[in-house]
Parts: structure tokens; C-alpha cells; sequence
């Protein structure tokens, strides 16, 4: 198991050197994989929690689930009692949004005073907005006359993709040079399920599933869509939706949690109800139909990621909470 041996490697380096700081990630860090007293201070960043990742998904259909999704709602309680040991232990918490920080206080008695909201940032000069569009959509196979409409994630129930897929008819029906792009890794069954739905509804020719894309790939991958959609239904402060504000693309989204800490809606993008195919169809078709305040909306998308979350801001904000939790 990776957590143990993450635990018996930093005992090794903990003979040899001196560490100031540990620095885990949750949820997916346990307890267990950082050794007792490692360290002078420890500070967590927290993306989400098990408990919030389980209460999410708890109106979806069992079969709509894959194994990992059942294990997480199965053995809830067991991640929670390691996720929970690693928040006490440490000296600050870093929540990626203030929605993270509430589940914190709620779910889990963590004190507010113990939190710093920093959210997550990202690479404005990797991320950029495309010089030429139809370039870039033939470099990747694509018709530069199409409508690229984008998501990126995990094909994961939260994700909300059979919400995305059932708002493409009346879409694709107003323009039927729409084409849906979805990047994603997924089990082979959850990959199933998506194209049995899209071809019972009609849509499938519309789709191109790209399965996992890899990190050096994934700029060219935004700079070629027209807008992006994500349908989600649970998350803290997701980075697909931060690289794709960056590429100065217009986001249609949902009002989920930390979500709206950074879409205003009308402004840098469009935030629908989650669940709701119809409304996020209609929030496509706004943006379609209206071309030019899609793409205000892209310049101040990337307008706002340039002023406020750029890495090299957010690592300054993260260096102020290392010198809290050593004083």
C-alpha cells in the first residue's frame, strides 16, 4: 500500500535530515503515512473530504457507480477516522475554498482559527489563450468550422457527465457543428455507460471521448475549445475550471461548492444548478447565440485567474501560513 510505504521512506529520510514542514494533501493522505513527530510542524491542504465526496454521490444510481465510488461509500467511516487523525495533528490547515472550510468546521470540529482559506491556483503562462484557434483544431484532428464544447475530469458519477450528455440534443439540434470533447480517464464500464447513453439519446457522433490526456497535452486541448463545460455536482475549487479561465475560455459550471468563489456568473462565465440538463443546455445555447459577450467573458476569465490566482500568488499566501505554523 502506498500510505505505508510513504511512512517506512520518510522514517528513512527522517535519519538523515532535518525537516522543518510536512506538507500532505488531503483526503488523500491518511494518518498513518506520515510517521509521528516527523518534522518540526506539519500543515495540511485540504481539496475535499470523504465525507463530502460520500454525501455527494448519495442520490446517484448504485449502477452509475464504479468500484472505487462504491469502496468510498462503503468504507466511509474508515477513511474518515485516518483523514480526521491527520486534520488534529496538524498545526494549520489550508482549505482550497471557503466551502472547504465550512465542511471542515461541520464535519469535522476542525477550530475556524486552524483554517486558511488559500484557493488553488494555476499556471497562467503554461495556460494561455491560443494566437490561432483553427490552427490548433486541426493539429488535433478537429474540424476548425466545429463548435468545441469542452470537459475535462474524471468520469466520475460527481462529475455529472450523464447531466452533460443529456443536455446535448437541443444543442446540437440549434447547432449541429457542436462537438462535445470529453477528456477523462475512467474505467472501461463507466466509459460503457457514458456511450450507451449518448447513442440512446441520439448524440454519440457528437462526442469524442479522448480518454486520459497528459499534462503536457492539456494546454492545446483548452486552446481548441470554445467554451467549457463542466457539469459537475460536487467540488471544492476544481483546476479544470482555473486552466480553462486561464486559456480565456467562457465556463459554463455549477453552483457547487467553492465553484462560485470564482465564477461570477455573467461575467466570467455561467453558473446553472446542478442536475439540471436543461438549464445547463440553455446556458449553452446563451453563449452560442451570443458570441460576443462569450467572449467578454473569456477575457475577463482570464483576467481573473491572472489577478488572483496565479501560482506565484498563491505560494506567497502558502509561505505566510509555514511561518505561522513554525512560530
Amino acid at each position: 500500500m502506498l500510505a505505508a510505504q510513504s511512512s517506512q521512506k520518510l522514517k528513512t529520510i527522517q535519519k538523515t535530515a532535518q525537516i522543518d514542514i510536512t506538507h500532505p494533501q488531503l483526503p488523500l493522505t491518511p494518518n498513518f503515512a506520515v510517521p509521528p513527530n516527523f518534522g518540526k510542524t506539519l500543515v495540511c491542504t485540504v481539496h475535499s473530504t470523504w465525507k463530502g465526496e460520500a454525501q455527494a454521490i448519495a442520490g446517484e444510481p448504485y449502477m452509475r457507480l464504479n468500484a472505487n465510488e462504491k469502496f468510498l461509500v462503503g468504507a466511509n467511516r474508515f477513511l474518515r477516522f485516518f483523514e480526521e487523525g491527520m486534520m488534529h495533528r496538524a498545526q494549520k490547515i489550508i482549505a482550497v475554498s471557503h466551502f472547504t472550510k465550512w465542511e471542515l468546521t461541520t464535519y469535522y470540529n476542525i477550530p475556524p482559527n486552524k483554517i486558511q482559506v488559500i484557493h488553488n491556483g494555476v499556471n497562467t503562462k503554461k495556460f494561455q489563450p491560443p494566437t490561432n484557434k483553427h490552427k490548433i483544431k486541426k493539429e488535433l484532428g478537429l474540424n476548425p468550422n466545429d463548435i468545441a464544447i469542452l470537459s475535462v475530469g474524471r468520469l466520475y458519477a460527481r462529475k455529472g457527465l450523464f447531466n452533460l450528455i443529456e443536455a446535448m440534443p437541443s444543442v446540437i439540434k440549434r447547432f449541429p457543428n457542436a462537438k462535445f470533447i470529453i477528456s477523462g480517464k475512467g474505467q472501461s464500464s463507466e466509459m460503457t455507460k457514458l456511450h450507451t447513453h449518448a447513442e440512446h439519446l441520439g448524440v454519440k457522433r457528437h462526442i469524442l471521448f479522448t480518454g486520459y490526456t497528459p499534462d503536457k497535452d492539456l494546454p492545446k486541448l483548452y486552446q481548441a475549445a470554445d467554451i467549457f463545460a463542466f457539469s459537475t455536482f460536487y467540488e471544492h475549487h476544481p483546476f479544470a475550471i482555473l486552466e480553462a479561465l486561464s486559456t480565456g475560455l467562457p465556463v459554463i459550471t455549477t453552483t457547487v461548492g467553492g465553484i462560485p468563489e470564482t465564477i461570477q456568473t455573467g461575467k466570467n462565465g455561467l453558473l446553472v444548478p446542478p442536475f439540471s440538463s436543461q438549464q445547463f443546455s440553455t446556458a449553452l445555447l446563451y453563449l452560442l447565440e451570443h458570441p460576443m459577450e462569450a467572449t467578454e467573458m473569456g477575457i475577463k476569465a482570464r483576467q481573473t485567474v491572472v489577478e488572483r490566482l496565479d501560482w506565484s500568488i498563491v505560494v506567497k499566501d502558502a509561505m505566510k501560513v509555514y511561518d505561522e505554523a513554525l512560530r
